[in-house]
């Protein structure tokens, strides 16, 4: 990393230099450009990406933890952005060039006015981002098999119909179409992961189409300020704590209402489900200079409306989050950073209560949430010895549970409290401890009922050391239970 900035700074001339935030000062971009071409000499299109990739990071982590002067860090700042926008350039042409070559040189296809190159339907109008809403299309399975009968039995116009390639090669026609407007692009020029920040902005707007700039500019504002001089692992923290802070899963909803799928929507609304805490994050982190962020959908086993609804998370590098999953839904306060339990997992134990869309084994189901609970507890349970010692909040109610001789899949109420923790009688604020009966001074307790028992012990992160039990004699004659602490004796 030291050997990086000395490479940036020693031959790059760092002068002041007024410009508008989605340019880049010309001693940076000369310098780039340079760089960028003896790189592009020695590697492919797709080593190239994750040079840059390494390049941007590294570049990230400088402006962080070295002690640098404004005009340096506004160059590197640059270099990120180039850095960024190179990236997109070379996906554009990776996932564009064949399209291009068989839909200009095809006979039959070249013959199409309106053709997208971009298996996405994503394409530059006069630095506007735009894609295509379908009501119509035709899908055929093998582009070289298409024929001029094919076109003319089904109705499509070679002067008013779109022709693209997907990316499994299949040949779509567009038929019906309105052109849709995503965002302008100096609103993103320099974000990173940004062919699939465009892809996640056309999903949104697939399901409410409605006009999204200003929103998407004050999400960046904000992702700025609260990422500024921080490292990669920082910002992931800090981000990951704005979602939870500022999102709330509704209580009910519909499915049919497209807004709670609209991702930038949203941080308008403050009421959303996982799939936009997981844009939300995404964009942030983008906004934020993080690369390799990419959001998932699949199948999560102890969902209550599995399997008849995917659920989203995300990945960064090789790390899985969960925002929505360490958002409690019911209860009022939000969890500490210290509480989340789906916070920067490796995927195995990620994984433990989800399976991707080919890996689900049919079986599931039609199993009911105990079963696949079950399930998820014989797999979490096999990978307790791999990760004990990581101390993953994840783990933690396994290994309380081994190290107290109790099963797995036992759900612990007051009882099992009894056993595994110092337990006594109060009656007239009397107890007996250490053989000996004491009088109880003060202490701040939390009142226990036997449903309560496992989220309590989630709360304190399954840590009971220097808690205790007590069975409390109320003025009526009945009991409650309290978990005490800051007991003082006299």
């Amino acid at each position: 990393m030291k050997k990086l900035l000395i490479l940036v700074l020693l031959f790059i001339s760092i002068t002041s230099y007024s410009y508008a935030e989605w340019e880049v000062s010309p001693a940076a971009k000369k310098w780039f450009t340079n760089y960028a071409r003896n790189i592009s000499a020695k590697n492919s299109d797709q080593k190239e990406i994750l040079y840059f990739e390494w390049f941007a990071n590294n570049l990230n982590e400088l402006i962080a933890k070295k002690k640098l002067s404004d005009a340096q860090s506004n160059l590197i700042n640059d270099l990120i952005k180039l850095s960024n926008e190179h990236i997109f350039e070379l996906e554009i042409k990776i996932n564009e060039s064949d399209s291009k070559s068989i839909l200009d040189n095809n006979p039959l296809l070249s013959e199409f006015k309106l053709k997208s190159y971009n298996p996405e339907n994503i394409f530059l109008e006069n630095w506007v981002w735009y894609t295509y809403n379908y009501d119509k299309h035709l899908v055929f399975p093998k582009w070289a098999n298409v024929t001029k009968k094919d076109l003319s039995y089904n109705h499509i116009d070679t002067q008013t119909s779109i022709a693209f390639l997907e990316k499994d090669w299949t040949l779509w026609f567009l038929v019906e179409f309105q052109k849709v407007k995503l965002i302008t692009d100096d609103i993103i020029y320099w974000v990173s992961d940004k062919y699939d920040f465009l892809k996640e902005i056309k999903d949104d707007k697939k399901k409410l189409n409605t006009e999204t700039d200003e929103l998407f500019k004050k999400l960046k504002l904000n992702s700025i300020i609260i990422s500024k001089w921080k490292t990669k692992i920082q910002k992931i923290k800090w981000l990951y704590d704005f979602v939870l802070n500022n999102l709330e899963y509704p209580k009910t909803f519909s499915l049919d209402d497209a807004r709670l799928f609209s991702g930038i929507d949203a941080y308008k609304n403050k009421l959303w489900v996982c799939e936009w805490y997981t844009k939300m994050f995404k964009y942030m982190l983008n906004f934020s200079y993080v690369n390799n962020v990419d959001v998932s959908r699949w199948y999560v086993i102890d969902a209550l409306d599995f399997p008849k609804v995917w659920h989203a998370w995300i990945t960064i590098w090789s790390d899985y989050y969960d925002p929505t999953f360490d958002d409690p839904i019911w209860n009022v306060k939000t969890k500490t950073f210290e509480q989340y339990i789906y916070y920067s997992l490796p995927k195995d134990l990620f994984y433990t209560n989800r399976f991707d869309f080919d890996k689900l084994p049919e079986y599931l189901k039609d199993k009911d949430m105990d079963f696949r609970k079950w399930v998820i507890n014989q797999k979490t349970a096999l990978l307790i010895s791999k990760y004990k010692s990581n101390w993953y909040n994840l783990l933690k109610p396994y290994i309380m549970r081994l190290d107290k001789w109790i099963k797995f899949d036992k759900k612990l109420d007051i009882e099992d409290l009894k056993t595994i923790m110092w337990f006594s009688d109060v009656e007239n604020l009397k107890v007996t401890k250490d053989w000996k009966t004491k009088n109880i001074a003060s202490l701040l307790y939390y009142v226990v009922d036997w449903n309560s028992v496992e989220n309590m012990l989630e709360q304190l992160e399954y840590n009971l050391d220097w808690y205790y039990l007590y069975k409390w004699k109320l003025d009526d004659w009945s009991y409650e239970y309290r978990l005490a602490y800051n007991v003082v004796f006299n």
